[in-house]
């Protein structure tokens, strides 16, 4: 039985800043709508509780789960405490979804309450971007001393390795930490073919810690060597009448154009006819607009930081701006090589590949294996004995080992690990251990002999232990 399916008839409360609604989402709106949507179709009774915006209503049904609106910008955090307070004991869990802030669930709920706190991305350096001090400096504090002591036995979520890898380094969380990673549908398809000169697209919100500016910056210097670039920024924002601005002050007008929202087709096209899409962001959790121009068979240009570095594959699905590097030089060089159009064709075909790995399906079903860990522990009452162990290994077996494997492992997995049979034979990702612990593990589960090793971050991402894409 999967986990989706042990969620049937239970209440799960979600908790995020929007949703999927409200003019302002952007990607932790679609993990949040995806997700809960998936829950309520495996027989799940959900709730999201969220902030309210300009003419919204006060409940909704619209997605096949209850939409609670109550409270603004900041307000929704009183508002959402209020209702753990009145209801929480109604909940079999509770799905905390942090946008720099978290809702400090496991404070106002009462102790017993299964919460799983979801970190889309560490915020610790944006803060000073949107808030003035002394509320940049609070906010630092809510997102990691408070966050430490609240959720002291809760496990955490990351959607992706390197946004765990910087929970730990700068808002110091030592509790456990288990990856999943968005999923990504795909877009409408496009009868646009692939432009025959160079062509930038970018299909994303339109805030300040995108540094879209940074793309502008740079177009003067890539006129020098491609004098017919266009550039599309679709999206709406803050930013938007900045990079305005930014475009006409540079006499760019000719070449940069900023569309405005976009739809789904209008997406679809406009990367499908780039050759490249561009994130310059500060840091991201993990990088949606990247595989959605994936699924389009657009490579991008991103900067090595974290999030971004996990869904970009340098040099594979696209290529990352080293520390201390020019984003323009690698700009040049991926258009340089894309001039190429059987270079563009093996980069789409790779992009394509890598884009496909990621469903909502399986984002989903993850989700749902951490949450019902955390329901069967508090259920039963069983303290945490969980270490914090970032490491995962895959285990492997030869073809003829799969009626063996998959008998001593029917019930001897952990509800985190994960199990797959493919051509090349049974494999099992384990996670939060070493190769040690997976051979202790295995062993227990009187499993044969296998062949371990660590996973690498792709492997951790995929989560089933496959290979790394060619």
């Amino acid at each position: 039985m999967t986990a989706l399916e042990q969620l049937a008839g239970r209440r799960i409360l979600f908790l995020n800043w929007r949703d999927q609604a409200n003019p302002h989402a952007g990607g932790a709106e679609a993990y949040t709508e995806q997700i809960a949507r998936r829950f309520a179709g495996a027989g799940a009774q959900v709730t999201l509780v969220t902030s309210a915006f300009a003419e919204s209503r006060p409940y909704d049904w619209a997605h096949e789960y209850l939409v609670v609106r109550e409270g603004g910008r900041l307000g929704v955090y009183l508002a959402a405490a209020r209702h753990l307070r009145r209801y929480a004991r109604q909940y079999d869990g509770i799905v905390d979804c942090q946008n720099g802030i978290p809702f400090f669930a496991p404070f106002w709920a009462p102790s017993a309450s299964a919460v799983v706190c979801v970190v889309h991305h560490v915020h610790q350096r944006q803060f000073g971007m949107y808030f003035r001090w002394p509320l940049s400096q609070v906010g630092r504090m809510l997102e990691g001393r408070v966050t430490r002591a609240v959720y002291r036995d809760a496990p955490f979520v990351a959607v992706s390795p390197s946004t765990r890898a910087e929970m730990r380094h700068q808002l110091g969380l030592r509790l456990p930490i288990h990856v999943v990673p968005n999923g990504v549908e795909p877009l409408p398809p496009s009868q646009v073919p692939r432009a025959t000169r160079p062509r930038i697209a970018v299909v994303t919100r339109l805030v300040p810690h995108k540094r879209l500016h940074l793309l502008v910056q740079a177009v003067p210097a890539l006129l020098e060597r491609w004098p017919d670039l266009r550039v599309d920024i679709a999206g709406t924002g803050p930013a938007r009448a900045r990079l305005m601005a930014a475009v006409r002050d540079r006499g760019l007008e000719h070449n940069v154009f900023l569309p405005g929202r976009v739809s789904e087709q209008g997406k679809s096209d406009l990367l499908s006819r780039a050759w490249l899409t561009v994130a310059p962001s500060l840091a991201e959790g993990w990088g949606l607009t990247v595989l959605e121009a994936n699924t389009c068979g657009t490579p991008t240009v991103a900067f090595d930081v974290p999030g971004l570095r996990d869904s970009v594959l340098d040099g594979r699905t696209g290529w990352l701006v080293p520390s201390g590097s020019s984003l323009v030089t690698t700009l040049t060089n991926a258009l340089d090589l894309l001039s190429d159009p059987a270079r563009r064709q093996l980069v789409a075909g790779r992009a394509k590949s890598w884009a496909c790995r990621f469903t909502w399906d399986s984002s989903a079903e993850r989700l749902a294996r951490v949450l019902v860990q955390e329901m069967t522990r508090r259920d039963r009452g069983t303290p945490s004995r969980r270490q914090a162990i970032d490491l995962a290994t895959v285990a492997s077996w030869p073809p003829e080992d799969a009626p063996a494997v998959q008998a001593s492992l029917g019930s001897g997995l952990r509800m985190t690990d994960a199990f797959s049979a493919g051509e090349d034979g049974p494999r099992v990702l384990l996670t939060g251990c070493d190769e040690v612990g997976a051979a202790a593990a295995l062993q227990r589960a009187g499993a044969p002999a296998a062949k371990l090793t660590l996973a690498t971050s792709t492997q951790v991402l995929c989560g089933t232990g496959e290979d790394e894409l060619a």
